[in-house]
């Protein structure tokens, strides 16, 4: 179990580090003034320390006041992120900072960002610039090179039986391509006895064998002197179909060293043809399938299964799980121990604010834009409509809990919508959902019913 929930946590350190490329890379400076700094684990603080210094006096003689200022802070910045390291301490990874202050044109608005990342591979060479975007791109490499291999690989498909054999390529970008069929019509076996059974079995082997050298001449063809979907570019052959046939093939010589050594799995299948293809697919699919995909669907049905159980045999009065976002703030409210698994969609837009009311606990609202939110805090305060209150802050609902989730002892899962079970968490599920610990009565979820707005209003900062 702890290795499972350790992966889990991996995915999300994952796609943190993604979501803050992504923004990261769209950010830009006024002037040359965002600073990128890659320290490799076998670094030098003190060189590196030395180098940010050796720039800060360099920079007074940028003519631009502006950009000389904004460099110079960028510098600083850098200067005291290192210095809460120590030689013993950089991550084993290595570092990279960024630094500056950024620029947001359509709300016309500075940010300054102060940065520490950790990347996911070590770093092997140190880096330092100044322009007017950060540099990511290497950030952005890593991610995808930790994307699981088995999502790159490209399998050949011989599927041969008595009626004739069929030659495919499997490719996870194009998916299924049929490179090659032959037919045939074997003879039977013969039934008579007497002096012409010798002869029949005979005519009959040599069918077979005509046949299966004329199944490993198109499978060289196919595999050998194709440069598209040569052997070069598969990674490995799986031969499915008629048990006698499929093994005749595989023990003789007649496919050659090249092609016998990339064979990884033989399956037995019940049809030939484009039906036999399709079972061999399904019986393969721990092979060639998306793994991260695969997770995601055996999770979500799990779920859905879970809320079908709940709803058909619970008492009406009681529900074990909570869904979109309405719902399971409440839940939070009540307290996260009572959420055992949480399942959001990775591209949840709900949002999450925090109004801080004059002498009283904060109001925490989930919407999905402002201007939402205003409209059910103005529910909430339908008799004061005119007091003072203030939004102290904004927050994406889905950030605010991968950033919150270890504290609050959850179970957390991020899944896609490229399956049709993740589309069907998020259109119909509100893109979020928490399976409970144990049935909390209904009656929770009044407020749902009573109000619009008030639904989504939390008086309890979770």
């Amino acid at each position: 179990m702890a290795t499972a929930i350790q992966n889990d946590n991996s995915d999300i350190e994952k796609w943190k580090l993604r979501r803050t490329v992504q923004y990261l890379s769209s950010m830009r400076g006024r002037g040359t003034s965002l600073v990128t700094m890659i320290v490799p684990a076998q670094s030098q603080l003190a060189r590196t320390m030395k180098l940010l210094t050796d720039e800060y006096g360099l920079s007074s003689c940028i003519k631009s006041s502006q950009t000389r200022h904004n460099v110079q802070q960028a510098l600083s910045s850098a200067q005291g992120k290192l210095r809460l390291y120590t030689q013993n301490t950089l991550p084993e990874n290595g570092l990279v900072l960024y630094t500056g202050i950024v620029y947001d044109e359509e709300q016309h608005r500075e940010t300054k960002i102060s940065m520490c990342i950790e990347p996911l591979q070590p770093l092997q060479h140190g880096l330092y610039r100044c322009e007017a975007h950060f540099i990511t791109d290497f950030l952005q490499q890593q991610i995808n090179d930790s994307t699981n291999d088995l999502q790159a690989r490209r399998y050949g498909i011989i599927v041969i039986d008595g009626n004739g054999t069929l030659f495919a390529r499997l490719d996870p970008q194009q998916g299924t391509t049929i490179l090659k069929r032959i037919q045939v019509s074997l003879p039977k076996k013969h039934g008579r006895g007497g002096q012409s059974a010798p002869r029949f079995d005979r005519l009959r082997r040599e069918a077979i064998h005509n046949y299966l050298s004329k199944v490993a001449e198109h499978a060289k063809s196919v595999y050998l002197n194709s440069q598209q979907h040569g052997l070069a570019n598969i990674d490995g052959i799986i031969i499915s179909g008629s048990a006698n046939l499929k093994q005749e093939l595989v023990k003789s010589d007649l496919l050659g060293n090249q092609i016998q050594t990339k064979i990884i799995r033989m399956i037995d299948v019940s049809y030939g043809a484009d039906n036999g293809l399709q079972e061999t697919l399904r019986l393969c699919a721990d092979l060639f399938a998306d793994i991260k995909l695969t997770q995601e669907r055996q999770l979500l049905e799990e779920a859905f299964s879970q809320i079908n159980l709940s709803t058909t045999t619970n008492e009406s009065n009681m529900i074990s799980y909570a869904i979109a976002a309405d719902e399971i703030s409440i839940v939070l409210r009540e307290g996260s121990s009572l959420i055992d698994r949480l399942i959001l969609w990775e591209n949840l837009a709900t949002k999450r604010y925090v109004y801080q009311k004059r002498n009283e606990e904060n109001i925490v609202i989930v919407a999905d834009n402002e201007q939402e939110a205003q409209k059910k805090l103005k529910v909430l305060l339908k008799e004061n409509e005119n007091e003072q209150i203030d939004c102290i802050e904004e927050m994406n609902l889905i950030d605010y809990l991968t950033e919150n989730y270890k504290a609050m002892n959850l179970r957390l899962y991020l899944v896609t919508d490229r399956s049709p079970e993740g589309q069907q968490l998020r259109l119909g599920f509100g893109g979020c959902i928490a399976l409970l610990r144990y049935p909390i009565p209904t009656s929770i979820f009044d407020s749902l019913q009573n109000n619009n707005f008030a639904d989504d209003i939390d008086t309890y900062d979770y």
